[in-house]
């Protein structure tokens, strides 16, 4: 750790001298550094579906019944400063007459759990631009994590598992002015589809199709909504024939007021477990594979001024079956979870370039099993599981 910790420290001196060292006085060509420090104090009542030690929150946990007890209603507690970032904005020359820039993002998130505090890439990519459009090469959101209207929580989760969460390599072109077109191309990484050889980009890269991405996008004064569809195309395996799963996100935001924002989403989809929503894909009945479709919603209302800040999140998705009869293994992510609910309000305070965040996350979760069918979700038998997190947050910008 030490070494790649010295070898970092290097490497950024070394692009700090040379983009300055490179440059003529005149010139502003070169790169930024930015970022913060953020430390979460976190205490939950359950056991939890998670990632990094428990710091992701996804959904809380089955019940595991030993002896008459469930043996994951049992409360926990971490401080983790994982989500620690790094930031470097580049700027340089036109590109035939376009104008440059770049941008590279780390945090200390790891790539898992044996790998938490390793130094991992968020974001990579070089962007065009002038008037009419704006093209980005690289690594950067998935088109359905809207960035104009995704929840502004303290939990790293960003709403998950009803906010759709991805950053992929890609290809997207951006239109300028009140109606844009977003039209974007690209494959997957850190977050994979689920599958018969665990979560990896693989099933994408076999299926020999890049995902798909359009969206419209209408921007006013006081307000920003727009629609999308989104195509994926996957590969189980090699002896399978390609599955294609499709997925729709319409998304809204105004201002109320001077200090008051209200955002609302819904997203409807396939096989969407590589957005970290509950969702699967099976073994079907007389061969191949077959998908299950999942419906979410979002809404938050925000505000504050130049010493504090508040909101309320809110969010449901509800599992609405498989697409055909299911006759073998089902992998994904809660593929047989029905229904999560949560509500989360939180309040800061701040000063200066430092924000203290405390944040309340009331999650709960409803359990099921395949249905006589083989398509549906059959939860007779199922008590929901809830969880209460509590969280501190101490965020310092740079």
């Amino acid at each position: 750790m030490k070494k790649k910790l010295l070898v970092l420290l290097i490497t950024l001196m070394g692009l700090t001298y040379y983009s300055y060292g490179q440059a003529k006085p005149d010139q502003k060509f070169g790169i930024t550094w930015g970022g913060f420090v953020k430390v979460d104090y976190l205490a939950d009542t359950r056991q939890n579906v998670t990632a990094r030690e428990g710091h992701f929150l996804i959904f809380p946990a089955a019940e595991n019944i030993v002896g008459g007890t469930d043996l994951n209603d049992v409360a926990n507690f971490n401080i983790l400063a994982v989500q620690t970032r790094l930031t470097g904005k580049i700027t340089g020359p036109d590109f035939f007459g376009m104008k440059t820039s770049g941008m590279i993002e780390g945090a200390f998130f790891g790539q898992s759990d044996p790998d938490i505090n390793g130094f991992r890439l968020r974001h990579a990519f070089v962007k065009l631009s002038n008037d009419k459009v704006d093209i980005i090469m690289g690594q950067y959101w998935h088109p359905m994590f809207v960035t104009a209207v995704f929840p502004g929580t303290y939990s790293f989760n960003t709403g998950v598992p009803f906010q759709p969460f991805s950053r992929n390599p890609q290809l997207r072109i951006t239109t300028k002015g009140k109606v844009q077109f977003i039209g974007v191309m690209f494959s997957e990484r850190d977050f994979a589809s689920r599958g018969p050889a665990g979560t990896t980009s693989k099933y994408v890269r076999d299926a020999f199709i890049p995902q798909l991405h359009t969206q419209l996008q209408f921007v006013g004064k006081e307000s920003l909504g727009g629609i999308g569809v989104n195509l994926k195309t996957m590969r189980p395996t090699l002896a399978a024939e390609n599955v294609t799963n499709t997925a729709f996100i319409g998304y809204f935001k105004t201002k109320l007021g001077k200090s008051t924002t209200f955002k609302l989403e819904g997203v409807y989809g396939e096989n969407m477990s590589d957005l970290l929503s509950i969702s699967g894909l099976a073994e079907a009945v007389g061969g191949g594979f077959t998908s299950n479709k999942t419906v979410s919603f979002w809404g938050e209302l925000s505000g504050g001024d130049a010493k504090s800040e508040w909101g309320i999140f809110s969010g449901y998705t509800k599992n609405n079956g498989f697409k055909d009869p299911v006759g073998g293994a089902v992998y994904g992510l809660g593929p047989t979870v029905d229904n999560v609910f949560r509500v989360a309000p939180r309040y800061g305070w701040k000063s200066g370039k430092m924000t203290i965040g405390l944040e309340v996350e009331y999650t709960t979760a409803l359990y099921g099993k395949l249905a006589a069918n083989k398509m549906d979700i059959d939860t007779s038998g199922f008590n929901s599981v809830n969880n209460l997190r509590a969280a501190l947050s101490a965020i310092y910008g740079f």
